[in-house]
């Protein structure tokens, strides 16, 4: 798919999300421009960038490296993102979602968790779990033990909706 092609499939597409996709042999096809303002204009190069440190991790890990891994709260040369890397087996796809650190969007969140009936804790806890940090580093910052954090956690999954569970555990 050409550039063109990408662009009038999804117009929407550059208002906030980063878009790069690469060969298996990791250079770069195509960058949006959302995408080129964090990395720079690579089209054409093999990148070397942050994603692509991360990609090797999925790399090292896997039996086979087809499919995709979510990296939440990470930065990318300057910049705090979640990234999603994808590999169907003919190309590496990164897609780079901002995190806002604007103080509207913890407002939100906080108005959210208040009408899902959290504690003042409980929400300041949810907004470090929703800033991608672990919980040895919410629980120091708290000066709690990590098992008072996790019945904490256990209490404020209760309140909320199945889909904001983790699906995993956290570490």
């Amino acid at each position: 798919m050409s550039v063109l092609e990408v662009d009038k499939q999804f117009p929407n597409l550059g208002s906030k999300l980063g878009l790069c996709v690469k060969d298996l042999d990791k250079r770069v096809l195509y960058q949006n421009e959302n995408c080129i303002k964090t990395c720079g204009l690579m089209t054409g190069q093999v990148c070397g960038k942050t994603c692509m440190r991360l990609y090797h991790q999925i790399e090292e890990c896997a039996a086979v490296s087809e499919g995709m891994k979510l990296f939440k709260a990470t930065e990318i040369e300057g910049h705090k993102v979640d990234a999603l890397i994808v590999n169907d087996g003919n190309s590496i796809t990164t897609i780079l979602y901002p995190l806002d650190e604007d103080q509207d969007k913890f407002k939100k969140q906080e108005i959210f968790f208040q009408e899902r009936g959290l504690t003042k804790s409980e929400v300041r806890i949810m907004q470090m779990v929703m800033q991608g940090m672990t919980n040895a580093a919410i629980a120091e910052k708290l000066f709690i033990s990590k098992a008072t954090l996790k019945t904490h956690l256990n209490n404020i999954y209760k309140k909320l909706p199945a889909s904001m569970r983790p699906s995993q555990v956290r570490g």
